[in-house]
């Protein structure tokens, strides 16, 4: 097999096996356990040459990290992908989340799409550099880390403090980005460059409390009700980061009405008519702040005096937490207590995991942004060669990812990982979503890409 001689239907059911594989194993976070999966990747790895580094943090929380060693001309390229997956409950979905079945051309399962899809195109790229015995000018690293789900405490922010040498790199491939977005008869490919940053918030309303039997009209669930439409009612201030300005610009080639946006006085106008899309295209162009946990009263019979709502904050690059929380205050009035969450982990965390992961958020940079340079410009002519007449943008992600854990070690991260995808299956109806799955050719187009990638390291 050469480089221009690959065997790309053998290589495609190869990496479906290894897909299906990971999605039977349910690394639901919480709890994670992740070690299975570590493990079969492991497994693969070995079979080809590569030994890769297992680490247990805390149990069954297993990363693992693998090297395939360049000439040493440049730094190392980090393929950083995590294998732990969010919740699924089987009764909203057509398959089993955890079956992997093959069906429409798709593979189904929790995390074809975030990320053991992406982790198999990346496990594939190296794989295929090693059989062909490249020699690419800078290390490969493979990261398959645990826990991203839940803040990568003990998975990508662990291996940056603990064993920063062994992912530290010039420049990384992760989430979310790559994926085909339809703008009239135009193709785009998003390619992430920057984030938001997450900021959760407590709000609590207080009011008088009583028997139920003697309703209270103005008591702590009153105002808390308030308090849930004005946040899903308005939104916060108009903020244009130029990664956010960059991907709106990209998509006005085909749909010039889209540049209204990127102006204060237009722009909730646009978004009124842009039906679904409008949720994701309101998130990169403002900070958020929905709530997602409401919580009051112990007994049936008893109204509460207080009623605490979390809020799921999420912040524009280049704005603050003290701006966002004054935003939120001046939205939600004096009545609504508002301060910034102190968990900083999920719910399952003990007290002292929580103050130990509190001290290492606060070495997370407020930016994880990577520079639209030359090696930006190398995933035009790669989405040329699988999609011709595509258009290669940049892109802000609305969440968060682990780049920003590598940003600590000066290491910039870009969101490819390219999905074909059909007008049908649009990327963010699937992303955390009931039925996740990933076409076929789509796992194997974003294998060519990343495999394009490291043949020109």
């Amino acid at each position: 097999m050469t480089a221009t001689g690959i065997h790309w239907d053998t290589i495609r059911d190869e990496a479906v096996t290894y897909l299906g594989d990971l999605l039977r194993i349910d690394t639901t976070n919480p709890p994670g356990n992740e070690r299975a999966a570590a493990e079969y990747l492991a497994e693969v790895l070995r079979r080809e040459g590569i030994e890769p580094q297992l680490f247990e943090p805390e149990p069954e929380r297993v990363s693992l990290v693998a090297r395939l060693a360049g000439t040493g001309e440049r730094g190392p390229l980090l393929l950083q992908g995590h294998t732990d997956v969010v919740p699924a409950n089987p009764d909203e979905w057509s398959r089993p989340p955890f079956s992997g079945e093959i069906a429409d051309g798709c593979v189904w399962g929790r995390g074809a799409l975030d990320m053991k899809g992406t982790v198999v195109m990346q496990l594939m790229a190296l794989l295929l550099v090693k059989r062909l015995g490249l020699r690419p000018r800078g290390d490969i690293i493979f990261a398959a880390v645990a826990d991203e789900e839940a803040g990568g405490f003990v998975g990508a922010g662990w291996l940056v403090d603990h064993h920063p040498d062994l992912v530290r790199a010039e420049v990384a491939l992760g989430e979310v980005g790559g994926f085909t977005v339809f703008i009239g008869d135009r193709r785009f490919y998003p390619i992430q460059v920057a984030e938001k940053i997450g900021n959760s918030l407590n709000v609590t309303v207080r009011g008088a409390s009583g028997h139920g039997s003697q309703p209270i009209r103005d008591g702590a669930m009153a105002k808390a009700g308030e308090v849930l439409r004005r946040l899903t009612d308005n939104r916060l201030g108009h903020h244009v980061h130029p990664a956010a300005e960059a991907f709106v610009r990209g998509l006005a080639q085909a749909q010039p009405e889209l540049l209204g946006l990127l102006d204060e006085r237009r722009a909730a106008a646009v978004l009124a008519e842009m039906g679904a899309d409008a949720r994701h295209f309101e998130a990169m162009l403002h900070n958020t702040a929905s709530p997602t946990i409401i919580s009051g009263g112990n007994k049936g019979n008893v109204i509460p005096g207080s009623v605490e709502i979390t809020v799921d904050g999420r912040i524009i690059p280049g704005q603050t937490p003290e701006s966002f929380l004054a935003e939120v205050r001046a939205l939600l009035g004096e009545e609504a207590e508002v301060v910034a969450r102190r968990t900083i982990a999920g719910d399952s965390a003990t007290a002292e995991q929580q103050a130990q992961r509190a001290v290492q958020a606060a070495g997370i940079p407020p930016t994880t942004e990577a520079p639209v340079n030359e090696f930006f410009a190398q995933f035009q002519p790669i989405i040329d060669e699988l999609d011709p007449g595509a258009l290669v943008v940049p892109y802000l992600m609305p969440a968060v990812t682990d780049a920003r854990w590598f940003a600590r070690l000066g290491t910039p991260t870009y969101g490819f990982g390219p999905v074909k995808l059909t007008p049908d299956l649009p990327f963010w109806t699937l992303f955390h979503s009931a039925d996740e799955r990933i076409p076929i050719d789509g796992l194997l187009s974003g294998t060519r890409a990343i495999f394009r990638v490291l043949e020109r390291w």
